[in-house]
């Protein structure tokens, strides 16, 4: 059945109370009557009509027909955000000013007569009493306003009234309620919520396009909320482009992340009232997948939100609300809507981003809200308490007042379907454990809380969503087979072992075979997967060590040189090249490098460094293609850069600094500041290293004191852009005292523990550091004894690389096992340790540090003390676990190749591990003449009866050969949070390298 647009007006036209009656049943055998309620002045067209299926037909052909462009921001916008102090009123105030408080101006305010009547104001709620008016503020832009107090001055929701009323055009409106909720906002313990700056307040109130506003609040106790502002914010205005929406779901990988699939017989599973496809959830397709506009087609200004890395969670659930402003908005006024609520969230509450994580419009297109990806698990601030296990999207319009458009509850099936999807929920499930308490899938706002949110007739609407919701589900899912019960919960005393004759440790034969774990990346070099203390998962690739290679030897009369310093490409040939200056006539030559190592007769010479002593590669300072370099002349000690042409030749020499002459070393470092900007670093006299940035003009700033080395580095060799893979620029000293070189890694403006040291420069003279091989590394160069050239390349290595993001959150692991490739699929797995530890869930790795859904494995674990990943022990080339029951049995767990275990079975004296360290490591620990135990629960087995110990850590890892020498070794951990290498040799491990600092924020790691 279908209406004319005549008929539609009319409809829209009725009041509010006829179109409720309008609004359809729905019962649990689905629609019964047509769903016709329509907004107001929503006239964009006829409302859709469901079809046989339970799908309107305007859905259906929406999802099978490209998306329409829309007007949307070709650039980021950023917001004016003014706030207001606004003082309070005396207790003693009069019971008129309470009703109708003065105009501060000491004119009254213009009115209509409509108007009058609906600002006539209602009695407070019990004694509530006015306590704050401000004066009216100007208003420009689509306007957002909200009110805030001091942090950690918590009210319940009826103790505070907030309402703002506006003008236009000399008249103002009625008074309009900002609503407060104190369930609204970052859940409660979160860093969020316990930021300094985050403040309660309102829900952001978009008031459009006025001339002034006005704010006034009550309370029951009669006091003033303390710190009191009003916030007005102009969203700005950008130019505005017509586009589709920039994110099709339909190209984004399988999240990581997801909710464990429930067990067969496991409660959580389903529920009295739940549909008969609620039980079979783990065989759930991924529904159809919904088009997104981004953050940045609403023009948001990624600067003003947190930079840290957004909090993942998981989804039980799914949670509308409303924003609580004007419906009238236009489709081209929606990306100032969104930056207002934006800036309000950010600015004003302090919170780290907007705090939902879609948006729609009322005319159906969903926005992408809170950053980090719309496929992931981001952990919003929209429903105190529940944030870290739901997701939630708002409606754009007050719908307390109004019916919600079709188009809106069309958005929301349409991402609810999707979303709910990939973590195996139905839609129309009843009973889902949601933080120990059962919800429906699909709940609003007060369904968890004491609030209106999402509205009396979007809330109406819920069954009817939820409805909509799941057939857009069962066209995606078709009747999916129950899966199989998972293998059932080891139990050690139930086994019958066979008799085995344990294989002395000595009967090994030297250069044993050990089984390979297949990478979580796709790279030969093994990973470190670690669980920070708030539950995040992070996966850390290790990149076979940084150091450098043998010495390229170039002869020349290179000992009658003063100075040779590598100095990067000035010759413009893509190649790296060596200023040296003759100590007879201080005429410094130009020798072009050949890419490998070696360099050639000098061809041009020039008198510019007559004067220096002391140069530096200084990279492209001045940012105009070309190489440049550093110069420190002898007679004022000024630093000067000298811009390099581009052929071998330099240009005049500009001044960069007066306050060099007591600096004994300098390098230019990369970028240790993260302000995109090369820096400066350089050893003082007072054996302190100092720092200075580069200005945005290419000058320097002043000088930073940041760590002391005292006599301990007596030169800086040089810096490069980075050395160690972490992506911050680090820089190589020299060891006074033995003539090694070692790395100080950059940390955000200062360095973290020496990497080294290495002894491939003892005895050279003159040492500088550039790329001289063509790798991203710089090389050391550098003059022997006997009078040569040398250039050491770096091996393009790293020791530990940058974090993948694996959208993986699992708090309630209490062990999480780097597995190798566990169901066969080429591509590395992990396994979390769940429910206090009784629980193992394999998560299919993806290549690419990410991890699909959760997969239950099986229950009973709490028996075991200690689980360990081993790789293949058992010889049928599928990974292993192997586990001590307290009742002191060691048993192997060998892997089905898919998503479980065959039989187990003892675990003799000796066996092969890819976690295993040779002959004579350790002394025993709890394991007896097999394994030593970390504090995580996690061990690490060995061959031998050694007489070693590993004192003082509590972290021991077993990931394989990080070094690359063909013999696998340890990663451990000190209390001060930084990891060492112990590598793997002939009679053990040798002494520890230093492999990382900065690990003390997590809780484990395998």
């Amino acid at each position: 059945m279908r209406f004319s647009r005549a008929r539609y007006v009319t409809l829209c036209q009725q009041s509010l109370v006829t179109a409720a009656v309008l609004a359809v049943g729905v019962s649990a055998a689905g629609v019964k009557t047509l769903d016709i309620v329509p907004q107001p002045g929503n006239l964009a067209g006829a409302p859709e009509v469901a079809a046989p299926g339970g799908v309107p037909d305007a859905l259906t052909k929406r999802a099978q027909r490209p998306p329409k462009k829309s007007a949307v921001d070709a650039a980021p916008v950023t917001p004016r955000v003014r706030e207001v102090r606004v003082t309070g009123i005396s207790q003693q105030a009069t019971p008129s000013a309470e009703r109708t408080p003065q105009n501060p101006t000491d004119e009254a305010p213009k009115q209509s007569q409509k108007q009058s009547q609906k600002s006539a104001p209602t009695e407070a709620v019990g004694t509530r009493r006015l306590v704050a008016l401000s004066a009216p503020q100007p208003v420009r832009g689509y306007a957002t306003v909200g009110v805030t107090w001091k942090h950690g001055v918590e009210y319940a929701d009826d103790h505070v009234a907030v309402q703002v009323r506006t003008e236009k055009n000399s008249t103002w409106s009625g008074w309009m309620d900002a609503e407060y909720h104190d369930e609204h906002g970052p859940d409660g313990g979160s860093t969020e919520q316990e930021a300094r700056d985050e403040r309660p307040g309102t829900d952001a109130l978009v008031i459009g396009d006025v001339d002034r506003v006005q704010m006034r609040a009550e309370t029951l106790d009669g006091t003033t909320p303390p710190d009191l502002k009003l916030a007005v914010i102009d969203p700005g205005t950008g130019t505005m482009t017509k586009e589709a929406p920039a994110i099709d779901t339909s190209k984004l990988p399988a999240p990581a992340g997801s909710e464990d699939a429930p067990a067969k017989g496991d409660p959580r599973a389903t529920g009295a009232g739940d549909s008969q496809d609620a039980v079979a959830l783990s065989a759930m397709k991924v529904s159809a997948k919904p088009y997104i506009y981004s953050r940045a087609q609403w023009g948001a200004n990624e600067r003003l939100r947190a930079q840290s890395r957004p909090a993942m969670g998981t989804v039980k659930a799914g949670f509308i609300h409303h924003t609580v402003n004007a419906n009238s908005y236009t489709s081209a006024q929606v990306p100032a809507l969104l930056r207002g609520i934006y800036a309000y969230h950010t600015q004003s509450r302090g919170w780290r981003d907007i705090g939902y994580n879609y948006l729609v419009d009322r005319f159906g297109r969903i926005w992408e809200g809170r950053y980090g990806g719309v496929g992931s698990p981001v952990v919003g601030a929209h429903t105190l308490g529940y944030n870290e296990v739901s997701f939630a999207m708002s409606a754009i319009g007050n719908y307390e007042t109004a019916a919600p458009p079709q188009a809106v509850l069309s958005a929301y099936a349409r991402l609810f379907a999707w979303k709910l999807s990939l973590y195996n929920i139905a839609a129309n499930a009843t009973r889902v454990y949601v933080k120990n308490r059962w919800l429906p899938a699909i709940n609003g706002h007060r369904d968890v809380g004491q609030t209106a949110c999402p509205g009396r007739y979007l809330y109406a609407k819920l069954p009817y969503v939820r409805t909509l919701t799941r057939s857009v589900q069962n066209g995606a899912t078709g009747a999916p087979p129950t899966p199989p019960a998972p293998p059932p919960p080891p139990n050690p005393d139930a086994f019958r072992f066979p008799t085995q004759t344990p294989r002395p440790a000595t009967a090994q034969p030297a250069g044993i075979a050990f089984p390979r774990s297949l990478n979580l990346w796709g790279d030969s070099n093994p990973e470190l997967v670690l669980k920070s203390r708030s539950g995040l998962v992070h996966v850390f690739p290790t990149g076979g060590q940084t150091g450098f290679k043998p010495a390229v030897t170039t002869n020349g009369a290179w000992s009658t040189k003063d100075l040779v310093t590598a100095v990067g490409d000035i010759t413009g040939d893509g190649r790296g090249d060596v200023l040296a200056r003759a100590r007879s006539n201080k005429m410094t030559w130009v020798h072009r490098g050949d890419g490998a190592g070696h360099v050639a007769a000098p061809t041009s010479g020039t008198n510019r460094f007559r004067y220096a002593n002391m140069l530096t590669a200084a990279g492209d300072w001045n940012r105009d293609g070309r190489s440049d370099v550093l110069m420190r002349d002898t007679k004022s000690g000024w630093l000067w850069m000298v811009p390099g042409v581009g052929n071998g030749s330099f240009g005049t020499p500009v001044l960069l600094s007066k306050s060099w002459r007591n600096l004994t070393a300098t390098a230019v470092a990369g970028d240790l500041t993260a302000d995109g900007r090369p820096d400066i670093v350089s050893i003082h006299r007072n054996g302190y290293v100092y720092v200075a940035a580069q200005t945005t003009t290419g000058g320097l700033t002043g000088f930073s004191r940041r760590q002391h080395v005292g006599t301990k580095y007596n030169a800086l060799v040089g810096g490069g852009r980075d050395l160690t893979g972490d992506r911050y620029g680090d820089v190589v000293v020299r060891a006074g005292s033995t003539g090694q070189v070692l790395i100080l890694p950059g940390k955000r403006g200062t360095f973290g523990g020496a990497l080294g040291p290495f002894d491939q420069a003892k005895g050279l003279s003159r040492l500088s550091s550039g790329q001289m091989v063509g790798g991203a590394q710089p090389d050391l160069v550098g003059v022997s004894p006997a009078g040569k050239l040398l250039v050491i390349a770096h091996n393009s290595l790293s020791n530990i690389r940058g974090p993948l993001s694996s959208g993986l959150s699992r708090p309630d692991a209490t062990q999480v096992l780097n597995v190798g490739d566990w169901n066969r699929d080429g591509r590395g797995d992990i396994i979390t340790r769940q429910t206090a530890g009784d629980s193992l869930v394999l998560r299919t790795g993806l290549g690419n540090g990410r991890f699909g859904n959760g997969t239950v494995m099986s229950r009973g674990w709490k028996t075991f003390s200690h689980l360990a990943a081993v790789g293949d022990v058992t010889g049928d080339k599928r990974v292993d676990l192997i586990g001590r029951a307290r009742t002191g049995k060691t048993l192997i767990f060998p892997g089905n190749g898919a998503r479980g275990f065959t039989a187990p079975r003892i675990a003799p004296n000796f066996m092969q591990s890819y976690n295993q360290v040779g002959e004579g490591s350790w002394k025993p620990q709890q394991f007896p003449g097999s394994a030593f135990v970390g504090s995580s629960g996690g061990f690490v087995p060995f061959m031998g009866t050694g007489a070693g110990d590993l004192p003082g850590y509590d972290w021991v890892i077993g990931p394989g050969d990080v070094d690359g020498d063909g013999r696998n070794d340890l990663v451990v951990r000190d209390g001060r949070g930084t990891l060492w290498l112990l590598p793997g040799t002939v009679n053990g491990y040798g002494a520890r390298r230093l492999l990382a600092t900065g690990f003390s924020g997590y809780a484990m790691g395998s």
